[in-house]
């Protein structure tokens, strides 16, 4: 039994190893202070836009109660009810100014993803920072996309439903099953940033294993976070009126120690999900080959039969003609 896990105790004590050595822990405690600092922001800019749009408060609340612990969320409504109310009036300067504070949490996660991937920043400072402004902006138009689709989404199958019923169908199933839905926009979210934000080029389909483990494990963390705080109440007696401020903090830094491993996974394992994917595109070749073979196997032994009786008639046909 030793000797079987033998291989994969040591591979989960390189990877803690490599965990430590590469400083998940602090990463993550600045990524976090940072997102949480750049919120605010984040949000002006996000609603200043969706005032352009015909989402309403409540489509973007029911977006906030999806993704969020129960614990945190009358907090975070109560910020994104007061900004949503004020940001009609916003000017262009507040606004640049409010992508370029929450492009600051994404440059956080930037450093974070480098040191975990191994890679230099080369680019220069500026560089960055527009590439983080750019990425929020790209963000914020993402999540309003999602949320229009999300509202919006029973009409579009019924205009899909009339001109092209299949793709109705299709949309009404798709739409039915919001937490999948939910689940399919965080793995699409961490995909975006295991391949877009850090120095270095890789392949889309290589961070996809720990952009889908990373949402997994959001997932469940979230639940079990939002399930822990109902059976366990108590905790609002040590921090009293600082408990919302502490819950946020504590789920915010412990999502991106998972945003994080969820790169080391890919770092980590970068060259067995190779050898993996290259053994199973070589056991499908070999597997290919052998079926063409036994195919022509198959041909030959028809073609030979064919030609036996072929001998068969010619040979009834002789007989009949000396008889």
């Amino acid at each position: 039994m030793k000797k079987k896990l033998g291989p994969v105790l040591s591979s989960l004590s390189g990877f803690i190893r490599r965990t430590q050595k590469d400083h998940v822990g602090a990463y993550a405690a600045q990524a976090a202070y940072f997102i949480i600092l750049s919120f605010i922001p984040f949000m002006l800019f996000l609603m200043t836009l969706v005032q352009y749009t015909p989402l309403t408060y409540n489509a973007v609340r029911s977006a906030i109660v999806s993704f969020l612990p129960r614990e945190i969320q009358s907090f975070v409504l109560g910020i994104v009810a007061e900004v949503f109310s004020k940001s009609g009036a916003v000017l262009p300067v507040t606004l640049v100014t409010a992508i370029w504070s929450a492009g600051k949490g994404i440059q956080a996660l930037t450093n974070g993803l480098n040191t975990i991937y191994h890679v230099k920043e080369t680019r220069n400072w500026l560089t960055t920072r527009l590439w983080s402004m750019l990425y929020t902006v790209l963000f914020v138009f993402a999540l309003i996309g999602s949320l229009i689709l999300l509202v919006f989404g029973n009409s579009i199958q019924q205009t899909l439903m009339r001109y092209v019923p299949f793709l109705g169908e299709m949309v009404a199933r798709f739409l039915g099953a919001k937490n999948f839905l939910v689940f399919i926009v965080l793995v699409l979210l961490f995909l975006f940033l295991y391949k877009a934000l850090p120095n270095r080029r890789a392949s889309l389909k290589s961070q996809v294993p720990g952009a889908v483990l990373t949402a997994i494990a959001w997932s469940v963390f979230s639940f079990g976070f939002s399930i822990y705080f109902t059976f366990f109440p108590n905790f609002s007696n040590m921090y009293g009126s600082l408990t919302t401020i502490i819950l946020i903090m504590l789920w915010m830094y412990i999502c991106m120690n998972i945003v994080l491993f969820g790169a080391e996974i890919n770092a980590y394992y970068e060259m067995e999900f190779r050898q993996a994917h290259a053994f199973a595109k070589e056991l499908f070749e070999r597997e290919e080959e052998e079926l063409k073979e036994k195919e022509k196997i198959l041909l030959e032994k028809e073609e030979e039969l064919r030609v036996k009786e072929e001998h068969l008639k010619e040979r009834e046909k002789n007989v009949e003609k000396k008889s």
